[in-house]
């Protein structure tokens, strides 16, 4: 009688493990069809990028079944939305920056809430709808100029909870990136200022910033008003705005080192965006820079004022005063 007991208990308890199907957070049945009708694709708007320009890569997932498929993409994509690429030589191209994953022991949760700030956000995809996902290549890579790159995508649809199961893309997208024809521009312009008689504050600018990417820092210096241009650095505006006229050259000279070791970073590319006057003699420059410190790039938008110069270079312009701001 007890023997029997016993095995009315485990065919019970086993009845009822079976009983009920596998729920999601919702509470409605589970079956995991990612694997079998999903499709993971990588493409870029073009096969041809100039250095310093924006490489946006499309991630799509889409469904091509007809059951539903759902993804929980990680907080942080990158995790989700994995790439590998490759240079022309089969060589592994490394990110700029790995950081470290926060992996906390997640609850499983009766409910899903789609919030800011949730650990997870489920993706649901009925048959012939897609997910995409834009990915800059640009702001995790570095790439060299004249070499052609590959990215084959690794999608991970729930990497939170399972990070051993991935799709792997069906294609290959590649990109060929050119060098920057900054150099070759600015060249010629030089050769010309002669010829013209005087120089605009684009061009100003433009000479500025491309003599300090060639760190040619003679010709850089030329164009700025140091006796307003200083007092934008707190290291050495006050020192400078109290001391004697005297001892303002010296100071001066130690400003201009500082300025050669790049403090912000080397400059990578610049484009200007806008020139306006607020009167005749006065004009602002708004214009696009990248930096990089290392392996990390910065992206900024530089205002730069300028004064017509009132001594012997007439129709030349100076700079006199920047502001910054830090582009996201």
């Amino acid at each position: 009688m007890r023997v029997s007991l016993v095995g009315f208990l485990i065919l019970s308890l086993t009845g009822s493990l079976f009983a009920i199907p596998d729920r999601d957070a919702r509470g409605e049945r589970v079956e995991n069809f990612v694997a079998l009708q999903s499709k993971i694709k990588v493409s870029l708007t073009k096969r041809n990028f100039t250095e310093g320009e924006r490489i946006p890569l499309q991630y799509s997932i889409q469904n091509t079944g007809k059951e539903v498929v759902r993804i929980f993409p990680a907080g942080d994509f990158r995790y989700s939305f994995q790439i590998i690429i490759k240079d022309e030589d089969d060589r592994l191209v490394a990110p700029q920056e790995d950081p470290e994953f926060h992996d906390p022991i997640l609850k499983r949760r009766t409910t899903v809430v789609n919030l800011v700030g949730d650990e997870n956000k489920e993706i649901i995809l009925h048959r012939n709808e897609s997910f995409s996902k834009i990915i800059y290549l640009d702001e995790y890579y570095s790439f060299l100029p004249g070499k052609k790159y590959f990215i084959t995508g690794y999608f991970y649809p729930n990497y939170t909870e399972d990070k051993d199961s991935f799709l792997r893309s069906e294609n290959t997208s590649s990109f060929l990136l050119e060098k920057s024809n900054i150099e070759r521009n600015f060249t010629p312009l030089a050769q010309n200022l002669g010829e013209t008689g005087f120089v605009t504050p684009e061009e100003t600018i433009f000479l500025f910033l491309g003599s300090e990417m060639k760190k040619n820092w003679e010709s850089h210096f030329k164009w700025i008003d140091f006796s307003e241009y200083i007092l934008n650095y707190d290291r050495f505006s006050t020192v400078y705005a109290e001391s004697h006229a005297s001892d303002r050259d010296a100071i001066v000279e130690e400003f201009k080192r500082y300025l050669t070791e790049s403090p912000s970073g080397k400059l990578k590319y610049f484009k200007v965006l806008s020139v306006d006057y607020p009167s005749k003699n006065d004009a602002r420059v708004q214009v696009y820079v990248e930096r990089m410190i290392g392996r990390f790039k910065t992206r900024y938008e530089y205002g730069y004022s300028l004064k017509k110069d009132e001594g012997n270079r007439v129709g030349y312009w100076q700079i006199k005063n920047l502001l910054v701001k830090v582009k996201k």
